[in-house]
């Protein structure tokens, strides 16, 4: 299911999730008026003088000059002789507020401050299925991080650990600083199994949680969509991957190279990101030399661009067999 799909079929559960809260309100509401004598009258008084009051917002030329004279006071007097009722009867001031499950939208997923944008909770929700659809299970997390399945013992001057933890701690300040780090771009280097993966996965999943939208890929599936936009003469299949405020793109190194589409198409996209100032994580098994000799000068020079980018190195062994020994 694509974005626009997941947004509409959202936005049809906020619709059922506003019919739900206020078919609760009304059921509330009835219970509180049959345990306070008086009350149903008290609030269709106040919506009397609520009505009263738009309609001569929108029609002043048919009001008199002291129609709405008094109004605030005795709306003020309502709402007293409202409250005092509640208490009288053992209840909270709150016992007539509408009820919504988020009520900063109220329920509507979208607010206006002036412009119409995304709540917060649509955007977290949205971003979440996303994520779940991308395979991104919520399972490789800063949280989930564990240290201890890298070497600690130091064959080079750093050891696997001491590296892991400093990689880990540049991933987290990205993710809970996004988009306003200090670099706008991450670059992962290293071979298979050293954990470039959970560190993508972390750095998405903590990003989407704070509410911003994110798209993961891997190389060879972004293969597949800039061969079908060249091939069919079509930019727009680029436009998430060229707009999305971050951008993943894993194992960059392992997509076939075609003619025309893998270099030319990935210097397009990045340097449409660069020039939007979109945000953009990558990961590669290859070496610094064996990308520039892949990929031109053109490209290595926007992804070592020190000015945005922050390259983090990934060595020692595959962990990959200590981790399904822990499985088993």
């Amino acid at each position: 299911m694509n974005r626009d799909r997941m947004i509409l079929q959202l936005q049809d559960e906020y619709a059922a999730r506003r019919e739900k809260n206020l078919a609760s309100y009304e059921a509330r509401i009835d219970k509180t008026c049959e345990t306070c004598g008086g009350l149903r009258e008290l609030i269709d008084r106040r919506r009397a003088l609520l009505m009263g009051g738009i309609r001569n917002a929108f029609y002043p030329e048919q009001r008199s000059g002291s129609a709405n004279q008094g109004m605030s006071n005795a709306l003020q007097q309502v709402n007293d002789q409202i409250n005092t009722l509640l208490r009288q009867n053992g209840l909270n001031a709150d016992a007539l507020d509408p009820i919504y499950t988020c009520k900063l939208c109220r329920d509507e997923g979208y607010v206006y401050d002036p412009s119409r944008r995304m709540c917060s909770c649509f955007v977290t929700e949205l971003n979440r299925r996303m994520l779940k659809e991308l395979g991104l299970n919520g399972k490789q997390t800063f949280e989930t991080f564990d240290p201890d399945i890298f070497a600690k013992d130091a064959p080079s001057p750093v050891s696997q650990r001491a590296m892991m933890l400093r990689n880990r701690d540049i991933c987290q300040r990205y993710a809970d600083s996004f988009p306003d780090g200090e670099f706008s771009d991450l670059l992962f280097t290293g071979q298979s199994g050293l954990g470039k993966t959970f560190l993508m996965h972390a750095v998405a999943q903590r990003v989407a949680a704070r509410g911003f939208s994110v798209e993961y890929v891997s190389a060879f599936k972004l293969l597949e969509i800039m061969r079908k936009a060249y091939f069919e003469n079509n930019p727009a299949l680029l436009g998430t991957l060229i707009n999305v405020p971050l951008l993943l793109i894993d194992d960059l190194g392992t997509e076939p190279l075609m003619e025309n589409i893998t270099v030319t198409q990935l210097f397009n996209l990045l340097n449409e990101r660069q020039n939007q100032k979109m945000h953009t994580v990558i990961s590669t098994n290859l070496t610094i030399p064996e990308l520039k000799a892949r990929y031109t000068e053109r490209i290595t020079s926007r992804l070592l661009d020190e000015r945005r980018c922050k390259l983090l190195k990934f060595i020692g062994d595959d962990v990959r067999p200590t981790l399904k020994k822990r499985n088993t």
